[in-house]
């Protein structure tokens, strides 16, 4: 349960540290009545047994039982806001770190965990968290401390009734330990199982039009029944596992009650103990029991915050990217010598080459198109050279400079990057434009929008401009959401500007009018461009031909019309047939 401190700041662990310790005080405070009522019944078993009248001084009481009250709202008030607000304060850290170094990690580590998984982290994982932060952790560090204090006073008072009084404690303790490692395991399975279901249920949603048309959505929601009927067995076994330890933590502490109450009896009637410290001593057994039995009853909670802290462990442990933040580059020529790529990690078991021993160059002021059938790598080329992935052997470099010694987001202020799948936000047209270049100024932002042809339709909206677009721009076509992110390009303005197939979803009117856009865009920089339409790479400076990871052609269009077979019959398959030709290579 201690790995929920791991990420919090010193801040937090302070305030959890000084939230205990007023829990505590608190605790302490409150047994002070408790004494008072023991020392009251001492003078009235005394006055009885001796016959003589009680003397009190009832002014005397009331004054110091308001103190304590005063007290005790005190400590509590204090120790309340220290939590609670300490607690909000630190899920609001730690969601943003957690977020925060999803930025930071390899687009390996986000390819290969489903999104809904991701999602349940930072929300109901996080939220777990501070819910032991705000009441188990400062509950069980305040109940120690007020307990510990407790008992080395009552091994003052009678040693006996003392380790009589702490003998079912080990037992407790052992007890609550080995609930995390029966039930410790059937939780992070229903963890899984969990969120196998909230994946299915969004994609569930992104899919429903597809489903209701297709008629299957009957048998996808059986599915989903399906997966959520196979959670309950493992939640029942869990609620089983953990309430078995609970319980029998539990009756432990009830059993305490009674040893104290027999053992004392037993050696009252021996004349060892007197009555009033045999009443004190049962008066404290239920005193401290009190806060073990808090602990035994949220037992469940702190399992599920270890499950929880271990998740997040996973990912704010997970390896970054690093590099030089402040790297320079001679020129920007990007250069391939002799890579190969796999996608095989520890959450793929295929290790089978996507590029094999790859080298082309990719010259300065130049268009480079990267062309061949669907699989055969291209879209790999530009994820490595963009690092996006790290590449297994081999070199890549930008200027001279390996790109593995360059900080990503360093190397990301070179590349403007416009993919077939256009990922835009929730918000206005300006504002999705906006994220080629946080500074730019109204006018600029204009200014792209006109070059990359999106007036002709930001123009026809409500609100123009400002118009928000709903998620991922569902209400665009998809020639507007692909103009917005060349509008993007042009805003960023950076030195190298991959394409790929960048106007494929606009109609022929409006892809002349932005071939025209995007040679003013590309005008002296780096350009690498993957296409499927081969007439539209004809007059490149070079074109790389791919085949199963390999450059099996490289040079203009004249010499591998010549030279490459490949390139040849995809060119003349096109010229033939324009659908055939779209449906091999895409």
């Amino acid at each position: 349960m201690l790995k929920c401190l791991k990420y919090m700041s010193e801040n937090g662990k302070k305030a959890v540290l000084f939230a205990s310790l007023w829990l505590g005080l608190f605790q302490v405070v409150c047994m002070l009545p408790m004494i008072m009522i023991i020392h009251v019944l001492s003078k009235m078993l005394r006055a009885y047994r001796f016959g003589n009248a009680v003397e009190t001084s009832v002014a005397f009481y009331l004054i110091a039982g308001a103190f304590l009250i005063a007290i005790m709202f005190l400590t509590y008030k204090k120790m309340y806001r220290m939590k609670y607000i300490n607690a909000a304060n630190e899920n609001n850290s730690l969601r943003m770190g957690v977020a925060d170094k999803f930025r930071r990690l390899p687009e390996s580590f986000l390819s290969t965990h489903d999104l809904s998984d991701l999602t349940s982290t930072v929300m109901d994982d996080v939220g777990t968290i501070e819910g032991v932060l705000a009441n188990q952790l400062t509950e069980m560090i305040g109940g120690a401390f007020g307990i510990g204090i407790t008992l080395i006073f009552m091994y003052f008072i009678n040693v006996k009734m003392a380790l009589a009084l702490t003998a079912v404690i080990p037992f407790v303790v052992f007890s609550m330990s080995l609930s995390d490692t029966v039930s410790g395991k059937t939780h992070m399975k229903n963890r899984i199982a969990r969120v196998a279901i909230s994946d299915s249920i969004q994609e569930y949603l992104e899919n429903i039009r597809v489903l209701k048309i297709s008629g299957n959505i009957g048998t996808y929601q059986k599915s989903i029944y399906r997966k959520i009927s196979h959670l309950i067995p493992g939640l029942v076994l869990f609620e089983f596992l953990a309430g078995m330890c609970v319980s029998m933590a539990f009756n432990l502490l009830r059993m305490g009650i009674g040893i104290v109450a027999i053992y004392g009896a037993g050696i009252l009637a021996k004349g060892e103990i007197s009555v009033e410290i045999y009443i004190t001593f049962v008066l404290m057994a239920v005193w401290i029991y009190e806060p073990l039995s808090y602990t035994c009853e949220h037992l469940g909670a702190v399992i599920a915050s270890k499950v929880a802290a271990t998740r997040i462990e996973n990912i704010m442990e997970y390896p970054e990217q690093t590099g030089s933040r402040t790297a320079s580059f001679d020129g920007y020529d990007i250069c391939f010598k002799d890579v190969s790529f796999s996608y095989a990690s520890k959450e793929t078991a295929s290790k089978e080459n996507v590029l094999n021993s790859v080298s082309f160059t990719a010259g300065q002021g130049q268009y480079t198109a990267l062309v061949g059938l669907s699989g055969s790598g291209k879209s790999t080329i530009c994820r490595l050279a963009a690092r996006l992935w790290d590449y297994e052997s081999g070199l890549i470099t930008i200027g001279g400079t390996d790109v593995r010694s360059v900080h990503p987001e360093r190397l990301f202020e070179l590349f403007s990057i416009v993919f077939q799948d256009v990922t835009l936000f929730n918000d206005t047209i300006y504002n999705n434009i906006l994220v080629g270049n946080r500074n730019a100024t109204r006018k600029e932002v204009l200014k792209a929008a006109e070059d990359a042809q999106c007036m002709a339709f930001i123009n026809k909206l409500p609100d123009g401009i400002d118009t928000v677009i709903g998620e991922n721009g569902h209400t665009l076509s998809g020639g507007e959401r692909q103009r917005l992110s060349i509008a993007r390009a042009f805003l960023k303005n950076a030195p190298i500007v991959l394409l790929d197939e960048s106007t494929a979803s606009v109609d022929p009117e409006t892809e002349t009018k932005l071939q025209a856009a995007i040679e003013k865009l590309t005008r002296g920089k780096t350009v690498l461009m993957i296409a499927h339409r081969l007439r539209s790479v004809v007059n490149c400076d070079r074109i790389v031909v791919l085949d199963k990871g390999e450059v099996v052609g490289n040079g203009s269009h004249e010499t591998l019309i010549k030279d490459c077979d490949i390139y040849k019959r995809l060119y003349e398959l096109q010229c033939e047939d324009k659908d055939d030709y779209e449906q091999i290579t895409n």
